[in-house]
C-alpha cells in the first residue's frame, strides 16, 4: 500500500544490498500485483512477539491466535485452511534476505522468525511471490534483516506485561569504509494466559557486510534460536467462559505433565551481488540446521526431528530493451536439498512424560527442490508496462522407515506402537507454472494491475507421516481385502488465480484493494483418517481396533486428502490515512488506518460436500486505527480487531452449536520516540473488555466427530497491558 506520508522521506540508495525500507515501498507500487512492504522498525512500539502483531494491519494475512508465541498458522487467500500443526502455512513460502528459511517442502515455521531483528517484512500475495521464485496458493512473505547502514550504534530495549511477559535485548552496529556489521541477542519470556502455555527464547543473530567497490557487495549472515513453548489443552466451545484459562481435562491425562513444542535451528548464509553495468548477479549458498521437539504427547510419545537444508540461490536482474521498449529482466534459479531424521519414543511412566523409553520409529525423509523461474515488464507505452513470467520445479519426496528393533507393543497414552517397517514412500512430482499480468500508471502514484497465473502445492513430510500411519495400521492386520495404498494417491494440489486491483494514493491519503478469484482442482485439506478406512471389510475385532485407534474426536486423526473442486474468492483492501493536520500546533496530525478482507471459499459441486463453505476462516476480518500524533514524537491511538464467524464442519453440519462465534478486541496504544531517536517509550493494551473468544480450532468433517457434541477449541488471550522502552547510544 503507498501509506500517507507523514514526513518527506530521506532520499534512499535502491543499489545497497539489501535496499532501504523506502526503496523498496516505492518499487513495490509499481508492480502488477497485490504486494506490500511492512517497516517492523518504523511501527508504532507494541509487543511485536510473532507475526501476528506485526502484520495485522497487512491486507490478506490471517494468522490464528494462540498467544504471545509462534505457535499460530498463517494463511493467505484460504491456504491452509484444514489443518493446524506439522503442516501449518502450506502455500505461504517463507524467505529471509530473499533465501529460502525453514523446510523447503513444508510451510512457514513462526519459530524461525525473529521479530526483533527484522527491519522490514516483503508481502507477497498469490503468484507475485514469483518475484522469489515461488508460485504459491498464498504467496510468499521474506523479512529483511537489520544491517549496520540501517541500525547504527548500540540499542538496549526491554519490556514486560501480563502473565509473566518480560523481554531484553541488546544491538549493536555500525559502518566503517567499507565494512559495515549488525549483531543482536534478545531474550524473551512468557508465562502464558492458560495453564501450562509458558514460553521463552533466546535468540541471537548477525551479519557482516564488505563493499570492496561500488560494483561488489558481500553479506554473511549467522543466526541461533533456542525456543521452549508449552502446549494447553483445548477447551469445549460451549465451556469458553469456564476454561478459558484453567485449560479442560477431564480425565486427568494431560496435566500431569506439560506438553511442549521446541524448536532450535542454526543458520549462515553468504550473499553476494556483483553489478557490471545494468545487471546485477546474486550468488547465495545457505544452511540451516533446525530440530524439533516434541514431548511428551498423548498416543504419540516424544517426537526428536533434525533437519538439514542446504543449497545455493542465483538471481540475475537486468534493464534493457525489448524491440527499442524499455524493459526489466529477473530470472533464477534455486537448487536446495533437504535432510531429516524422524525418532519417536514411548515416555516412561511415572516420568511426567520428560524420560524416553522404548524406540519405536526411526525414519529418514531426503527431498530434492529445483526451482527455475523468470520474469519480464516491458513499458509497451509510457506508465503501462506488461509482465510475463513462469516457474518450473522439480521435486521428489523420499521416505524410509528404517526401524530395526524389536516389536514393541503401544503403550497407549505412553507412545504408540513400533513400525513394522512398511512405512516407505518415494514420489517425484514437477509442473510449470505461468504468469501474465500488467501495470498502468494512469494518473501519477495512482495504479491500476491485473495479472492471472498458476499455482501448485506438493503434499509435504506431514502429508505423508500421517497418511503412513494408517496404511501401517491397516496394512498391518493382514487382512487380504484391506490393503491400503493411501500416499500414492495424494496428488499435487493445482490452481488457477486471477486478480485485479487499485493502489496508490495523495500526500495524506493511501489506498491498497484487490479482488481475487482462484480455482483449485486437488486442494491438500483433511480429514478423519476413518474415512479413508473400507471398515466394512474388516472384521469386528480389527473395526473395533480401527475406531479406537483412529477416532474423530481425536484431533491427531486428521490426515491429508484431495478435494475434487474448490474456489478460493475474496476482497483485501487497505487504507492509510491522515484526515486532520495542523490540530493543536504545526505539524501534528490525526491519523486513521484500516484493512477489511473479505473472503468465499468454499467447495464446487462437491460430490460429498456440494457447494458448503470451507472452515477455519472468517468471512469477514477488520482491522482499525484511530490515533493522534505530535511532531515530538508523542503519539496515542486506539484499534479494534474484528474477527468474522468460523465454520468448524467441513459439512457444515452442527448448527449454531458448530460455528465459532465473531469477536471484536478493543486495544490502546501510546508511546513516545525522541526526536535525535535516544529514546523510545511505549504502552499497549490488549483485549481491554476481557472478552472470551476463540483464537484457533482445528476444523471436523462432519459435527458427529465430536463425540462431546461441541468443538474444541484454543481460546485467545484475556485483557493484557505490556510497556517497554528502547535506548539508543550512537
Amino acid at each position: 500500500m503507498a501509506p500517507a506520508s507523514e514526513a518527506s522521506p530521506p532520499a534512499a540508495n535502491a543499489s545497497l544490498n539489501p535496499p532501504p525500507f523506502q526503496a523498496q515501498q516505492e518499487r513495490f507500487i509499481r508492480r502488477p500485483g497485490a504486494e506490500t512492504v511492512v517497516s517492523v522498525t518504523q511501527q508504532d512500539k507494541g509487543n511485536q512477539a510473532n507475526l501476528r502483531e506485526v502484520l495485522e494491519q497487512t491486507p490478506s494475512v490471517y494468522v490464528t491466535d494462540r498467544g504471545e508465541n509462534t505457535l499460530g498458522t498463517i494463511s493467505m487467500r484460504g491456504s491452509d485452511s484444514s489443518q493446524t500443526g506439522p503442516r501449518s502455512g502450506r502455500g505461504v513460502r517463507g524467505y529471509m534476505d530473499g533465501v529460502p528459511i525453514g523446510r523447503i517442502e513444508s510451510g512457514i515455521t513462526q519459530a524461525f522468525f525473529d521479530m526483533k531483528a527484522i527491519d522490514y517484512i516483503e508481502v507477497y500475495r498469490g503468484a507475485n511471490s514469483l518475484r522469489y521464485g515461488a508460485l504459491a496458493t498464498g504467496g510468499a512473505i521474506n523479512a529483511v534483516s537489520k544491517t549496520g547502514l540501517t541500525a547504527p550504534g548500540v540499542a538496549l530495549s526491554g519490556s514486560g506485561g501480563s502473565y509473566g511477559n518480560s523481554f531484553g535485548q541488546l544491538e549493536v552496529g555500525g559502518a566503517k569504509g567499507q565494512f559495515d556489521y549488525y549483531g543482536q541477542v534478545n531474550q524473551y519470556r512468557n508465562d502464558g494466559y492458560e495453564f501450562h502455555s509458558r514460553s521463552e527464547s533466546t535468540k541471537a543473530s548477525g551479519n557482516f557486510g564488505w563493499r570492496p567497490n561500488e560494483n561488489i557487495e558481500n553479506r554473511t549472515y549467522v543466526s541461533f534460536s533456542k525456543s521452549e513453548q508449552q502446549l494447553p489443552t483445548s477447551v469445549p466451545l460451549k465451556q469458553l467462559d469456564t476454561y478459558r484459562r484453567s485449560g479442560y481435562d477431564p480425565t486427568n491425562a494431560s496435566f500431569p505433565y506439560n506438553l511442549r513444542a521446541d524448536y532450535d535451528y542454526q543458520r549462515v548464509v553468504n550473499k553476494t551481488v556483483i553489478r557490471a553495468g545494468d545487471t546485477a548477479f546474486e550468488i547465495a549458498p545457505y544452511f540451516m540446521a533446525s530440530q524439533f521437539d516434541h514431548l511428551p504427547s498423548p498416543r504419540a510419545g516424544i517426537v526428536d526431528v533434525k533437519w538439514q537444508d542446504s543449497g545455493i540461490s542465483l538471481r540475475a536482474e537486468r534493464k534493457t530493451e525489448i524491440a527499442g521498449l524499455p524493459t526489466e529482466l529477473v530470472a533464477g534459479f534455486r537448487p536446495t536439498y533437504e535432510t531429516a531424521k524422524y525418532r519417536d519414543w514411548q515416555w516412561a511412566a511415572g516420568s511426567a512424560g520428560n524420560q524416553k523409553s522404548k524406540l519405536v520409529y526411526d525414519d529418514s525423509f531426503r527431498s530434492w527442490l529445483t526451482e527455475g523461474f523468470s520474469e519480464a515488464a516491458i513499458e509497451i507505452v509510457p506508465r503501462v508496462r506488461l509482465f510475463a513470467g513462469a516457474q518450473a520445479f522439480w521435486t521428489n519426496r523420499i521416505f524410509r522407515d528404517e526401524y530395526s528393533g524389536p516389536m514393541v507393543p503401544s503403550g497407549g497414552l505412553l507412545g504408540p506402537a513400533s513400525s513394522n517397517g512398511r512405512r516407505n514412500y518415494d514420489r517425484e512430482f514437477s509442473a510449470l507454472n505461468p504468469k501474465l499480468g500488467v501495470n498502468w500508471e494512469h494518473t501519477k502514484d495512482h495504479f491500476w494491475f491485473a495479472n492471472i497465473s498458476r499455482s501448485t502445492e506438493v503434499p509435504n513430510s506431514g502429508d505423508i507421516f500421517s497418511l503412513l500411519g494408517i496404511e501401517q495400521a491397516v496394512n498391518g492386520l493382514n487382512n487380504p481385502a484391506v490393503q491400503l495404498n493411501l500416499t500414492q494417491d495424494l496428488r499435487m494440489q493445482r490452481a488457477w488465480t486471477a486478480e485485479t486491483g487499485i493502489r496508490g494514493g495523495w500526500e495524506r491519503f493511501g489506498y491498497d484493494i484487490t479482488l481475487y478469484h482462484m480455482r483449485l482442482r486437488d486442494e491438500i485439506l483433511s480429514q478423519c483418517a476413518l474415512g479413508l478406512i473400507p471398515l466394512n471389510r474388516l472384521t469386528p475385532g480389527q473395526r473395533a481396533q480401527m475406531n479406537g485407534q483412529f477416532a474423530c474426536s481425536q484431533s491427531g486423526s486428521l490426515v491429508a486428502y484431495n478435494a475434487d473442486r474448490t474456489i478460493h474468492s475474496g476482497i483485501e483492501t487497505g487504507f492509510k490515512t491522515r484526515p486532520f493536520v495542523d490540530v493543536l500546533t504545526h505539524r501534528d496530525h490525526v491519523f486513521l488506518n484500516a484493512i477489511w478482507n473479505y473472503t468465499d471459499f468454499r467447495f464446487d459441486n462437491d460430490p460429498v460436500f456440494g457447494s458448503n463453505r470451507l472452515p477455519v476462516l472468517p468471512t469477514h476480518q477488520l482491522f482499525g486505527e484511530l490515533g493522534y500524533r505530535h511532531p515530538s514524537g508523542f503519539y496515542a491511538s486506539g484499534n479494534i480487531r474484528y474477527v468474522g464467524e468460523r465454520q468448524v464442519t467441513f459439512d457444515g453440519s452442527g448448527g449454531d452449536a458448530f460455528i465459532v462465534p465473531a469477536y471484536a478486541l478493543y486495544g490502546i496504544k501510546a508511546g513516545w520516540k525522541a526526536p535525535d531517536n535516544s529514546w523510545t517509550l511505549w504502552f499497549e493494551g490488549r483485549n481491554l473488555t476481557n472478552v472470551a473468544y476463540v483464537g484457533d480450532f482445528v476444523p471436523l468433517l462432519k459435527s458427529s466427530d465430536a463425540a462431546s457434541g461441541t468443538p474444541s477449541v484454543y481460546p485467545g488471550t484475556g485483557r493484557a497491558f505490556y510497556a517497554g522502552f528502547t535506548k539508543r547510544f550512537n
